[in-house]
């Protein structure tokens, strides 16, 4: 799968990934400003207009690993997703939901709503996720694609409160909140769920505000999941999917914020937690998981030719 940098706040053309053979780097800064953190839908398409010019093609032909930089562009994944002309299952690991609907426009916090009504999507599976679930943003989720099964919760560490997330199945990923998932208990969750991963190629979304603050600098606040545990999910997943990638993307990398317009300088007041950042060890600290990420997903689609269904237990390597 080729690489691919969407160069919209400098955070990743930095790292070693822009010295790697092959890599592709649309330079976009001059749209960063304008889409952090929020946009119009018309702007939006107009970001889709600019990225069909630079690559003479309104859909991608092959599967890219796409990263977009800090995780305040996360609503740039639709844009991706736009892209597919096939349908896909779509894998999200992210601590916040991002699935707010009723929000008159883009945002970081509401495009997986609008992902969910692609007329291709056909599953969702939202793993990892912590806060913003079950608190006064639990009016903005989207309850009936919860309840029908269209989209699918795996928590981080527990169960959400609530009346309405008791009606709804969503086993956590790990069985003590404070010890990283294992690999058999990935595998029981992914049981009921093989067949409909089978039947499609998968899409995956990663923010790694997931992870935890030792192992990722991002603009939000962070997670607790390793990164072994985030691993084991990239592998049960492209393993239940057959191998069959539709495309990822990442997004996550810590970047000072340049906005423009007075909403958005306003979203990032309220919304963005006060971190002191060290942008050197940002970087370092960055560049370190996108290799070996970049790493993981390579071993794993090369494992996964010709391997359908193999337990999750089983991994390269071992």
């Amino acid at each position: 799968m080729q690489t691919r940098i969407l160069d919209l706040d400098g955070s990743v053309v930095r790292q070693t990934l822009l010295r790697r053979s092959g890599t592709i780097i649309l330079r976009l800064q001059e749209w960063g400003r304008r889409l952090r953190l929020a946009c119009r839908h018309g702007a939006l398409a107009r970001f889709e207009k600019q990225l069909a010019e630079l690559t003479d093609s309104r859909f991608d032909e092959s599967p890219f690993l796409t990263f977009l930089g800090s995780g305040d562009f996360h609503h740039l994944s639709l844009a991706l997703l736009r892209r597919l002309a096939s349908p896909f299952n779509l894998l999200v690991i992210d601590k916040h939901p991002d699935w707010m609907r009723g929000i008159p426009f883009l945002h970081c916090g509401t495009w997986l709503y609008h992902a969910a009504e692609l007329p291709n999507v056909q599953r969702i599976f939202h793993l990892g996720g912590a806060v913003d679930f079950d608190n006064a943003y639990r009016w903005l989720a989207p309850w009936p694609m919860l309840r029908s099964g269209k989209i699918v919760v795996a928590p981080a560490r527990h169960r959400f409160q609530g009346r309405w997330w008791d009606r709804i199945a969503h086993q956590p990923l790990r069985r003590c909140p404070d010890q990283p998932a294992s690999r058999d208990m990935l595998e029981k969750w992914l049981a009921p769920y093989r067949a409909d991963l089978a039947a499609w190629p998968l899409y995956i979304s990663l923010d790694k505000d997931v992870l935890t603050a030792a192992e990722a600098v991002v603009n939000w606040d962070s997670g607790c999941l390793t990164a072994a545990e985030v691993w084991a999910i990239l592998e049960g997943f492209t393993n239940a999917a057959g191998g069959e990638l539709a495309g990822m993307d990442v997004v996550g990398d810590w970047s000072p914020v340049y906005l423009h317009g007075w909403a958005r300088q306003l979203l990032h007041w309220t919304e963005h937690p006060g971190l002191a950042i060290d942008p050197n060890e940002a970087m370092r600290r960055n560049q370190a998981l996108n290799l070996r990420l970049i790493k993981c997903v390579s071993e794993v689609l090369t494992w996964c030719v010709g391997r359908v269904n193999v337990p999750v237990g089983y991994s390269p390597g071992r």
